[in-house]
C-alpha cells in the first residue's frame, strides 16, 4: 500500500527502528530479516532524498532530517489507523476497545457509570479501566496504554489536550460517632485542634489540597498518612482521626464515616478528561466522553 508515493511498509518499518535503535529487534518485532528490513530504510531513504538514520557497528541514531521525518510519519500512521478503525467500527457493528485510566476517586466513583451506559449503546465494545495515581494516569494516555484519562484540570502536562468535567469540593470526613458528626457544617480555621489523616507529600491530590490552605493562610499538616484514599477512609473510619477528601471519594457514604461540609475559603478540584496531542482519538473513544460528562454532574 502506497500514500504520497511512499509505501506505508516502509514508513512503519523506519517507525520501528527509530524506536528500538536496533536494526535486529526492529526485523525480529516486524517478523523480517535484517537484510529485507535494511533493503526497506534504503528504498525510503531513495524516495525522501535524505539519510534517515545514522548506522554504526553497535547502534542505530536518527539523522536531523530523521528527527523532524519521524514525527511526521507518526502523525501520518496515527491518521490512517484512526481512520481504519473508524471503518471497522461501522463494517462490525461497533466493535472494538477502549481504554480509560482514572485517578481512584473517579474509577470507583461515576466512572464505572458511564461505561456502564456505554457498553448498552455499543454491546460488541471492550472496555478496560485502569485506576492509578495522577502520574500514573496522565504517563498511561501519554504512552497510548489509555486512550481518554480522568485527571485534574490544573494538573498541565505537556502533550494532553483535555476538556473539564467540573468541580469536586472537598470535604472534612470525621469517625461517625465523632462529636462533630452531627454538626452542620466544620470550619476550616477549627481544623488545628483535630488529628488529621492525609495522602503522603508527594501526591497530586495532596500537593492541590496544601497549595489551596495555603492560599487561605492555613498550614494543617496530617498527624498520619496513607498513599491511597482509600487507606485515609479506613483509617478515619478506625478512629485514627479527620480526613480532607473530595467529595468524590465519599459517595456513596462509607460505614464508620460521616462526611461534613466546609464553611470558609472554598476547598476544590477540577476534574477533566485529557488524551494525547499527538494521537488522534478513536472514534468510540471521541464517543465516550459526552458519557462521562454526563455520568459526573449525575
Amino acid at each position: 500500500m502506497q500514500s504520497n508515493g511512499l509505501d506505508l511498509d516502509q514508513l512503519r518499518a523506519f517507525v520501528t527502528v527509530a524506536d528500538r535503535r536496533s536494526f535486529r529487534a526492529a526485523a525480529d518485532e516486524l517478523h523480517l530479516s535484517p537484510p529485507a528490513l535494511s533493503r526497506r530504510i534504503e528504498r525510503l531513504e531513495e524516495r525522501v532524498g535524505a539519510r534517515l538514520l545514522e548506522r554504526t557497528s553497535r547502534s542505530v541514531q536518527l539523522s536531523a532530517v530523521g528527527e523532524a521525518f519521524l514525527d511526521r510519519v507518526r502523525g501520518v500512521l496515527a491518521d490512517l489507523d484512526g481512520a481504519v478503525l473508524g471503518v471497522h467500527e461501522l463494517a462490525s457493528g461497533h466493535q472494538g476497545r477502549v481504554t480509560v485510566a482514572a485517578v481512584p476517586s473517579a474509577a470507583s466513583g461515576f466512572v464505572p457509570r458511564a461505561l456502564a451506559r456505554f457498553a448498552q449503546a455499543y454491546p460488541g465494545v471492550k472496555m478496560r479501566l485502569m485506576d492509578g495515581s495522577l502520574q500514573e494516569t496522565t504517563l498511561a494516555v501519554l504512552g497510548g496504554q489509555a486512550d481518554l484519562g480522568i485527571t485534574f484540570d490544573d494538573a498541565t502536562v505537556p502533550g494532553l489536550q483535555s476538556t473539564p468535567l467540573g468541580d469536586d469540593p472537598y470535604v472534612l470526613a470525621l469517625p461517625a460517632d465523632h462529636p462533630w458528626a452531627t454538626r452542620p457544617a466544620i470550619r476550616l480555621d477549627e481544623l488545628a485542634a483535630l488529628p488529621l489523616v492525609g495522602l503522603h507529600g508527594g501526591s497530586g491530590n495532596r500537593r492541590l489540597l496544601d497549595a489551596q490552605l495555603k492560599a487561605g493562610g492555613l498550614d494543617l499538616k496530617p498527624r498520619h498518612e496513607a498513599a491511597h484514599l482509600q487507606a485515609v477512609l479506613a483509617m478515619v473510619a478506625a478512629g485514627l482521626g479527620a480526613a480532607l477528601v473530595p467529595q468524590l471519594a465519599v459517595s456513596p457514604a462509607l460505614p464508620g464515616v460521616a462526611v461534613r461540609p466546609l464553611q470558609g475559603a472554598p476547598l476544590t478540584r477540577v476534574l477533566a478528561v485529557c488524551w494525547s496531542a499527538s494521537r488522534r482519538l478513536t472514534p468510540l473513544a471521541q464517543r465516550l466522553i459526552p458519557e462521562l460528562q454526563q455520568a459526573f454532574v449525575g
